[in-house]
């Protein structure tokens, strides 16, 4: 009979020793299981934030950069084409000056010389042909301006197809009215065009890359006079 209660005695303390041992375990692996998401979402989060803070760090430093390039490009592309259309402008002491120096540009004539041939250019306008020296020269006058198109000979270069062109250009555009004169040379053979003209005591000039060019760039320049 002793030996039944010492026996159960023994029994139920290992039971109570057992039992808490597994609370214990249990506790620990909840600290475990508690810890671990938690720790994992720490670093998750301090992840997101750097990253974040990393990439509104690189829109800041990257898009005024581009805003101020593409503001810095827009206003040297407006003030090329400001230049571009702009006309030079000469100043006199009187109105008589002005027009003595339009009057001297080359290319000038007070209309069609005698004695050489003639070119239909269209529309009624009728050129000059003047030969020699290696080259020939359309002349021909419209209002107050005077128009020559000269062309190598030397390099078989023809005046007469351009003169035809800027004719019927003029027939759909209007260049500025000089007040006195105005003079347009179109030199193939070295590629130039220039348009100058006389208002009161100024001179305005433009030049271009080809006769259409030139035209406009003298009707844009007529705007601002």
């Amino acid at each position: 009979m002793k030996f039944k209660k010492s026996s159960l005695l023994v029994v139920a303390g290992m039971a109570v020793l057992l039992a808490g041992c597994g609370n214990q375990s249990a506790s620990t692996n909840g600290k475990k299981a508690d810890n671990t998401p938690k720790t994992e979402a720490v670093k998750r989060s301090q992840n997101d934030q750097t990253q974040t803070a990393d990439d509104q760090s690189t829109a800041n430093t990257n898009t005024p950069a581009t805003d101020n390039n593409s503001q810095s490009n827009q206003q040297v592309t407006a003030q090329n084409n400001r230049n571009a259309n702009n006309a030079q402008t000469k100043e006199f002491n009187n109105q008589a000056q002005a027009a003595s120096y339009v009057t001297n540009q080359p290319g000038y004539t007070t209309g069609n010389q005698q004695g050489l041939p003639t070119v239909n250019l269209g529309d009624g306008i009728t050129g000059t042909l003047n030969s020699g020296a290696g080259q020939q020269m359309i002349q021909w006058n419209e209002g107050n301006w005077s128009f020559t198109v000269r062309a190598s000979a030397v390099q078989g270069q023809d005046p007469t197809p351009t003169a035809k062109q800027i004719v019927n250009e003029l027939q759909t555009v209007y260049l500025p009215a000089p007040q006195n004169h105005g003079v347009g040379t179109f030199d193939i053979a070295t590629n130039t065009y220039t348009l100058t003209w006389q208002k009161n005591n100024k001179v305005y000039s433009v030049s271009g890359s080809s006769p259409s060019d030139v035209i406009a760039k003298a009707v844009n320049a007529g705007k601002n006079e």
